[in-house]
């Protein structure tokens, strides 16, 4: 009988420590812990395989990603979001439409207009002077997605 029991708890414990090495090693959990690491490619490709896997328990850590050094990893982050529909991310989002690099506001336009945040229209309408032509094209195809109608479009590009 003790025999038995020995052999019982001996596989019972073998199946509970794969379970574990099977969480720990799970592709949102491995995604989750490089949000942290140090090399910014890492980061955008965890960013990128949450969006993915759409694990929406990732939102918290990928907001605090639109801080991060990298223009990729915020561009990256902006995108996940609204993938997402993280409407809690709104404003921290609408902070990037003025970010020094052309990526990051275009996917921030984007994700803007993924999240129906009517409320960023006029910020976006100045983007539609941007220098660089992929933002112009984000900003008004997000204004549209917004609802913006052609003519507003119109006169905002002429600055009316």
């Amino acid at each position: 009988m003790n025999r038995t029991l020995l052999i019982i708890v001996g596989i019972s414990c073998a199946v509970i420590t794969a379970a574990g090495i099977m969480w720990y090693d799970s592709p949102i959990n491995t995604a989750l812990r490089q949000l942290h690491d140090k090399d910014p490619v890492t980061r955008w490709w965890a960013t990128w395989t949450l969006r993915r896997l759409r694990d929406k328990g990732a939102i918290p850590e990928i907001i605090k990603l639109l801080q991060d050094n990298d223009p990729l990893v915020r561009a990256s982050a902006a995108t996940a979001l609204g993938e997402f529909g993280a409407e809690e991310a709104i404003p921290e989002i609408i902070n990037l439409l003025h970010d020094n690099y052309s990526e990051v506001r275009s996917s921030t336009v984007v994700a803007l207009g993924m999240l129906d945040a009517k409320e960023s229209i006029p910020q976006i309408k100045e983007l539609l002077k941007d220098n660089y032509e992929w933002v112009r094209e984000a900003a008004e195809q997000s204004l549209k997605q917004l609802g913006v109608s052609e003519e507003e479009i119109e006169k905002a590009k002429e600055g009316k």
